[in-house]
């Protein structure tokens, strides 16, 4: 909308312009009349607009899109609003020499808008007074400090930095540097850009609300109404992250394929009290979210994060925050465990490993070389089958502590990853490729790794001597064959699996199923005294095991058996369907896998 916007007022300009200039006599139209050229500012040393050109200063791209000239900016970002991508870039837009001789005291200053922030990249302003030509050789420093985060496209912020004092007197460059990502992109803007003699002008932050409840700490963390209280002093983001506590108070939305959530959070439950936004916030312990009912509304957390006001009108914490404390619990982000391995093909890291090495790269600073790291599969968060990729999870055993993400990844060898069912938890691998600490807080492979080597998870069965319990065939949730345990507590009166529908007692009736519990009925007990989430219903085919275990036929209710069978859905839950074969306490029925060649 804003570069159409642009666009129209332009052309509007233009018509206007030319119309109304058609009759006008001199000097208007006169090229040689000076009387009309503003004085210049005192103390300017360098000055470029950015207007309609980069003038004096030189665009020196590395990769992708390079540094342009848009809405009368020198404009940075990766991101193609057409087809909505975002290009891997890198670009330096570099002043010429700036002469400082004589100089005691100068400061750089200009206009810029300044947007997504915690999106990758970076955004920089840099300095040098021994420019190679070759800025990737260059030795900087940086003199970016802390950039102040827009909320629209109409409002510019100003930078005004002093040139630190060891390049007074000398001849200097400098340079606004900016890189994205393939995934993600900031956007920056810059305009009536100056090197002046002199200070640069402090910036005044406005003073805080003298009454506020907390401190903004992780021990004396603000409240809601303390946070909705800053915003309305500051207008702008605050410079700092700060803590604020309180309730979730709407439904969380949660993204698991960018492991972030939208939700409000006020003071209290109670209706209309006033709410703040949490935009796109991370999880417990600065992870991303990697399942949709991590939180929920009702619950007690504390966040860290910015506060912004929104385009002027939706106080919200924004993008980029994090649960410190959830419902009481404080989620460490140290790394646990022993550390394996060297990183090579011949001997992987493994996660702990990994997850060590990636934070030593510091924030989105990728790795130099490609390591090998071996781990299990915890989940799979995306499958792609344009670009024949996965994402996913490993950690060391499985379980959720000490996670690697592995960002859109190929397959065996580098082989388009064929479908969805490809890859699932439990499987083991081998990944190879470069490593990241993705905005500082998330440790993963980026896009182009793939696996050396992956082993397809068989889930245990259970065995005629050792059967699955109804807690591990349930968990299961699909097996061709399957050994399980169990007592009969009842059966089924129609065809779905409820507390209205299961019956702990005898029929002459119903002999087409059973329901198994992991505990037997109490002897004596009428009432139904079992636990539904501990039992599974038992589908029973025509024939042998049938005829063998029925309720009404043999009177087996509180009966100790063994179903070999396969485990699926059934009756709208996980059952153990049409088994074949059936151990009960004094007799066997149907046909014996075991006897079978």
């Amino acid at each position: 909308m804003k570069k159409v916007f642009y666009m129209i007022l332009a052309m509007a300009v233009s018509i206007v312009s030319f119309s109304s200039c058609e009759d006008v006599p001199a000097p208007y139209d006169d090229p040689n009349d000076t009387h009309h050229t503003p004085e210049p500012e005192e103390g300017v040393i360098l000055e470029e607009t950015f207007g309609s050109s980069f003038g004096s200063f030189t665009v020196i791209n590395i990769k992708g899109t390079p540094w342009t000239i848009n809405y009368s900016t020198a404009t940075a970002t990766g991101y193609n609003s057409s087809d909505k991508t975002n290009t891997e870039s890198e670009s330096y837009l570099i002043s010429p020499e700036i002469d400082l001789g004589g100089k005691e005291k100068a400061h750089l200053l200009f206009e810029y808008i300044f947007r997504y922030r915690s999106n990758d990249g970076a955004d920089q302003v840099l300095i040098t007074d021994q420019y190679t030509g070759d800025p990737t050789t260059t030795n900087w420093e940086d003199m970016t400090g802390d950039l102040t985060e827009g909320t629209d496209w109409n409002t510019f912020s100003k930078f005004d930095r002093n040139i630190p004092e060891q390049f007074m007197g000398k001849k200097v460059v400098i340079a606004l540097y900016y890189n994205a990502s393939s995934k993600s992109s900031r956007t920056w803007e810059v305009r009536n850009l100056k090197v002046k003699e002199g200070e640069a002008e402090e910036e005044k932050k406005p003073e805080l609300p003298d009454d506020l409840t907390g401190s903004g700490t992780p021990e004396n963390p603000y409240t809601v109404d303390d946070a909705l209280r800053i915003i309305q002093a500051y207008g702008q983001i605050t410079t700092d992250a700060v803590y604020i506590k309180g309730f979730i108070s709407s439904d969380p939305t949660i993204d698991t394929s960018f492991g972030n959530a939208d939700y409000m959070i006020s003071d209290n439950m109670e209706e209309g009290t006033p709410q703040l936004t949490v935009y796109r916030g991370y999880g417990h312990g600065n992870k991303q979210f990697t399942k949709n009912d991590e939180i929920k509304k009702g619950d007690e957390l504390i966040i860290c994060g910015q506060l912004v006001n929104f385009r002027g009108n939706t106080p919200e914490v924004t993008q980029g925050s994090w649960i410190y404390s959830l419902n009481g619990v404080i989620k460490s982000d140290e790394i646990i465990g022993e550390s394996r391995g060297s990183g090579t093909a011949n001997d992987p890291y493994n996660v702990v490993a990994a997850l060590r090495y990636i934070k030593t790269l510091g924030a989105d600073v990728e790795s130099a070389e490609e390591i090998y790291v071996s781990g299990i599969v915890q989940s799979v968060t995306e499958f792609n089958k344009e670009f024949g990729n996965v994402t996913y999870y490993i950690s060391d055993d499985g379980s959720e502590e000490n996670v690697l993400y592995v960002y859109r990844g190929k397959g065996l060898n580098g082989i388009d990853v064929p479908n969805d069912k490809y890859l699932k938890a439990g499987d083991a691998v081998v990944v190879t490729g470069k490593v990241v600490n993705f905005r500082g807080r998330t440790p993963e492979f980026t896009q182009g790794n793939y696996m050396t080597e992956y082993v397809p998870f068989v889930p245990f069965t259970g065995t005629r001597e050792n059967p699955l319990t109804i807690e591990q065939a349930k968990a299961l949730g699909e097996a061709e064959h399957a050994w399980v345990k169990g007592y009969i507590v009842g059966y089924v009166e129609g065809d779905v699996f409820s507390e209205n529908t299961v019956r702990f007692e005898y029929t002459q009736s119903v002999t087409t199923n059973v329901v198994i519990g992991a505990e037997p009925l109490i002897p004596g007990n009428t009432a139904p005294v079992v636990d539904l989430a501990q039992c599974m219903p038992v589908q029973l085919p025509r024939g042998q095991v049938r005829n063998g275990v029925n309720i009404p036929t043999n009177n087996s209710l509180g009966w100790e058996v063994i179903f070999y069978g396969s485990i699926g859905k059934w009756m709208n839950t996980t059952s153990v369907m049409a088994p074949t074969f059936v151990i009960t306490p004094t007799d066997a029925y149907g046909t014996d896998p075991d006897a079978v060649n």
